[in-house]
């Protein structure tokens, strides 16, 4: 049997048919030294038995089933029933590069007390609908931030992580306590606090790639980022020393703001985004300033 070097851990809530791809894709692998942990939260789709269906050549694959308790919850699961001193997280929508593990392993093989968070893509390809390639838009403005840090520590000042493709080791994650399981969203930008305040480097692994792919609508993306706003306001009720600083919760809007976001905040302007679409015919950058406006107003209108 191959020597385990790391637990690949994967929280999944009713997304049974978006695992089975992440799991063809870890088939697909250089390396073949981890066990990968499903943490089933609750699902009511039969994740279960759906997946326990296939024929995987996987060296382990294990499946735990437990109530619903949020991503946070479901990642702690699986960080304490893992067999390995390295615990890499992705979320049950992405797609492995054939490197991505391989590469997590070999960074930690070559650094210590510190995390490496891997890059993510989403890809547009022409015909895709006008969200898909909005987000597509934001992603790669992200990427080209992150881009002067290839295989270098973030800036210290950063409280910058994603769960969705992201490796620590197992000491590490418990001497921060883990994910904060009180938290429904924004739950790896909690850990991101707290690896800050901690002082541990977060490192930008950009040949770790995976590919996010989930069939969004402007409606559900605005409800999806609204939650993360009530989740961070929340957060900081809790941990106000924690977030006293935070950039989203301190901003003051000018005047201007307020009046133009007073009128694009109502629910009306995401539907018809979504059905009737009366900016495509702007130029991009100019309706992809709207989009954000209107997105703003939306989120911030609670």
């Amino acid at each position: 049997m191959t020597h385990v070097l790391a637990s690949v851990i994967i929280p999944t809530f009713n997304g049974k048919d978006k695992v089975i791809q992440l799991l063809k894709s870890l088939e697909k692998q250089t390396v073949s030294a981890f066990e990968i942990i499903i943490v089933i939260d609750g699902s009511t789709d039969g994740s279960l038995q759906y997946i326990q269906s296939f024929g995987w050549k996987l060296n382990e694959l294990r499946l735990i089933e437990q109530t619903n308790k949020g991503r946070a919850g479901a990642r702690n699961t699986g960080a304490r029933e893992a067999k390995t001193p390295l615990l890499i997280f992705f979320d049950d929508d992405m797609l492995l590069d054939p490197v991505c593990i391989e590469k997590h392993i070999q960074f930690h093989q070559q650094h210590s007390s510190c995390i490496a968070m891997g890059k993510i893509i989403e890809p547009a390809l022409v015909g895709d609908k006008e969200i898909v390639q909005y987000k597509d838009f934001l992603n790669k403005n992200w990427n080209q931030s992150l881009e002067p840090y290839k295989q270098q520590a973030l800036p210290a000042e950063w409280a910058i992580l994603s769960a969705a493709n992201f490796s620590i080791a197992r000491s590490d994650f418990d001497t921060l306590n883990g994910f904060d399981e009180l938290l429904k969203d924004i739950e790896d930008y909690d850990f991101a606090l707290r690896v800050k305040q901690h002082g541990t480097k977060i490192y930008y692994l950009h040949d770790a790639e995976s590919v996010h792919k989930d069939p969004f609508t402007f409606q559900k993306y605005a409800a999806r980022s609204r939650s993360y706003l009530k989740n961070r306001k929340y957060a900081a009720q809790l941990k106000p020393d924690l977030y006293e600083n935070d950039p989203i919760l301190n901003h003051k809007n000018s005047l201007l703001q307020k009046l133009v976001y007073t009128i694009f905040k109502y629910p009306f302007w995401l539907h018809l985004l979504d059905h009737y679409n009366i900016f495509i015919v702007l130029p991009k950058k100019l309706r992809y300033k709207i989009y954000g406006i209107i997105f703003t107003a939306f989120i911030h209108n609670q």
